[in-house]
């Protein structure tokens, strides 16, 4: 299994959504900005038919104006059939997190903002999400599975009682956790340890090391904020880091072959990353939210199994 890396993730899902915004245009000749969506979720057996699924996007503005409370109307389609209609807010990413030891110039393309649609999917099959920008339509495919056909766990799963790296264990995990400035506080228990515990979970793989992509985020430094904030610290939720990579300073980059996975996201049948799982005190998963999320949508999250 390849755990894909964002920037891999994002080249194939912008380059997907290029095709189909342009293909919106109708032809015009018009020299006006056109801005692009970008598909932040994985096409690999993620979405799940049957139960209500966050599918986020991205908003690269190539120049076209979006205002910063902008809501985009977004309309869920089946065979030309439309089966939702929704209003989604924007949300904006900040990016003031440290660097990691990855040596890619990190660069940031004309970003907006994402946005995070929560729709259900009925029946397996191709869906389109029709996304309204100004005077412009465009679609980002969507491919719904047959819950026995997702690799990942789905809100309502019992979650694996997993024995991720600590610091007293790295399990062959080197760095146990790549921010820049040392090890978080997420190090101290295994996720298996907490649920015996009977205490709800919040276990987030990501690796600070390779963002190198405007929609990377700094998801473990809002996680560290969080758990700081007067929310959720002196709640009982266990907040669990894990890295995907089991060995990433011995490569060169993303693309070495000599990159190994650490157990975890295997275990977990992740192929992307972040992934942040919300598993209540009973040992259910809650909530699980991929690849993108802010301070609100993360707070919201948290609230669920606190």
């Amino acid at each position: 299994m390849i755990l894909l890396s964002r920037r891999r993730f994002l080249e194939l899902g912008a380059a997907a959504t290029a095709s189909s915004a342009l293909a919106g245009c109708g032809g015009s000749d018009t020299a006006q900005p056109e801005p692009l969506v970008v598909a932040l979720f994985s096409p690999n057996r993620v979405i799940a038919a049957g139960l209500p699924q966050r599918l986020p996007f991205g908003v690269i503005a190539n120049g076209a104006p979006l205002t910063d409370s902008a809501v985009l109307p977004v309309r869920v389609l089946v065979d030309g059939k439309v089966i939702d209609e929704l209003d989604v807010p924007g949300r904006l990413v900040k990016h003031d997190h440290s660097r990691g030891f990855d040596s890619t110039q990190h660069e940031h393309a004309d970003l907006q903002r994402y946005y995070a649609v929560r729709t259900l999917l009925p029946e397996p099959g191709i869906y389109d999400l029709e996304i309204t920008i100004g005077e412009r339509r465009m679609t980002l495919p969507v491919q719904a599975f047959d819950r026995a056909q997702v690799s990942v766990a789905l809100p309502g799963d019992s979650f694996p009682r997993l024995d991720t790296p600590t610091l007293d264990d790295v399990r062959g995990v080197d760095p146990l956790c790549s921010l820049i400035d040392g090890p978080c506080a997420f190090h101290q228990q295994t996720a298996a340890s907490i649920l015996d515990e009977r205490r709800p979970l919040a276990l987030l793989v990501a690796t600070p090391a390779f963002c190198s992509t405007a929609y990377c985020g700094p998801s473990l430094e809002t996680l560290i904020e969080a758990a700081r904030g007067p929310l959720f610290s002196s709640s009982d939720i266990g907040f669990v880091h894990v890295e995907p990579w089991a060995n990433p300073r011995e490569g060169q980059g993303l693309s070495d072959p000599g990159l190994r996975l650490a157990p975890t996201p295997g275990q977990l049948g992740l192929e992307f990353e972040p992934a942040l799982f919300l598993v209540d005190r009973s040992g259910i998963l809650v909530e699980r939210i991929d690849n993108v999320f802010d301070s609100t949508e993360l707070d919201e999250a948290l609230a669920l199994i606190s």
